[in-house]
Parts: structure tokens; sequence; C-alpha cells
């Protein structure tokens, strides 16, 4: 048999549709790169659209769910990548190598967006599903770096998890930092974009690291 939802009690409401905007508006990345999540109300976003802090409640139930939508292309990209440069297979060097290129590249792509997710210009997004994928990307870099240390690719004398962050933090300030531009002043405008980062200039950010811990080997 069919099933049909339970009957909605007498005098309640029907919740208002949501049609007519993204669910992830640009004003809001936006916003929250430039003021922080927390210095950021829907009443802002709503300002910025164009809108009432009413109309907006008709797309949107909070803060929240809006910042999930800002930052789910990000945890895509990073699952995508970690599935592109698995733990197990090949040389773990090369999957090392891979993995944080295509962080870099994808960081350029879409600078706010990633800045409001890793939290270069301030806390990094607080989302239960953004924090379980910055933790799996870390591990992901610490299993590589592990095998490499195993194969002798790598030098031993930094621990995996440390070297692992440290690539991760290497990797997303400095492509972030070129392509927005420092956050400066109490109210977290930005200044003027920084030049976008050339692919040369990314390969040689991941060069110095990649280099640092194989001790100059390629």
């Amino acid at each position: 048999a069919a099933a049909f939802p339970p009957p909605r009690p007498r005098g309640a409401r029907a919740p208002p549709p949501r049609r007519g905007l993204s669910p992830d508006p640009p004003p809001a990345t936006a916003l929250f790169h430039e003021r922080g999540f927390d210095a950021t109300s829907l009443s802002d976003i709503a300002v910025r659209l164009g809108i009432t802090k009413a109309g907006l409640y008709r797309h949107v139930t909070s803060r929240a769910e809006l910042l999930r939508a800002v930052t789910g292309p990000v945890r895509a990209e990073v699952q995508a990548l970690l599935a592109a440069n698995p733990a197990g297979a090949g040389r773990p060097l090369d999957g090392l190598t891979g993995l944080l290129r295509g962080l870099a590249g994808a960081v350029a792509a879409d600078p706010e967006r990633h800045a409001v997710f890793w939290g270069v210009h301030g806390v990094p997004s607080r989302d239960p599903l953004d924090h379980a994928c910055r933790a799996s990307l870390v591990r992901g870099l610490e299993d590589l770096l592990e095998r490499a240390v195993a194969r002798g690719d790598v030098r031993d004398d930094i621990a995996p998890r440390l070297a692992a962050r440290l690539l991760v933090g290497a990797v997303v300030g400095a492509v972030v930092g070129a392509v927005t531009g420092p956050v400066t002043g109490p109210d977290g405008l930005r200044d003027a974009a920084g030049p976008p980062m050339s692919p040369r200039a990314v390969d040689v950010l991941l060069d110095g690291p990649v280099r640092s811990l194989t001790g100059g080997r390629s």
C-alpha cells in the first residue's frame, strides 16, 4: 500500500516552500569568509542578498544549514582526492604529492569556500561533517607518510601526523593567501586580492615541503 504523510495537527501551517534561492548563495560564502561564521548573522546575509530576514527563512532554517551548504563542495573534493590517491596503492610518495597537488588546485579554484572550511583566516568550520573530513585528509596523508618512511623515501625524524598537518597548513595557507589576499581589521574585511598562483608556483610550493621531508630526494 502507498505510504502517506501523517496529517498535520489542526491549525498548523504547512512549511513555506523553498524555491527561488540557491541553497548556497554566494553572499553567504563571501560573508563567512570576510567576517567569520560567528560574526555573520542571517540578517547580514539577507541584506547582502537584498531580501528580508523573513524572506531568507523561506529558504534556510539556520546559519548552520548555510554553512554546511557552503562547505559541502569542499568535502566532496577532499573525498574525491582521497579516493584518487589511496594509501595502499602504488608508490606512497607519488600518492602524497598527488594528493597535495590536487588539494592545492582545489583550493586555488575556490579559495573563499576553502578558507571557510579550513579556517585559514580564523577558526575552521565547526560543522561535524567538516571536522570529520579534515581529520580523514590528515589520516590519509599520515598513512602515505608512514608508508614512505617504511620504504626509506621519507626521513623518519618528523612524526607523520605532525608532518601531515604541517603540509596541509602550508598548502592551504599559501594558496588561499596568494589568491584572496589577507584579511585585516576588526571588521574582517579583505584587502585587495593578491595575484593568482600559477601552476608552476604551486609545484614550487609543494616541492619545498616534500623535498624537506625527503632530505632532498625527489
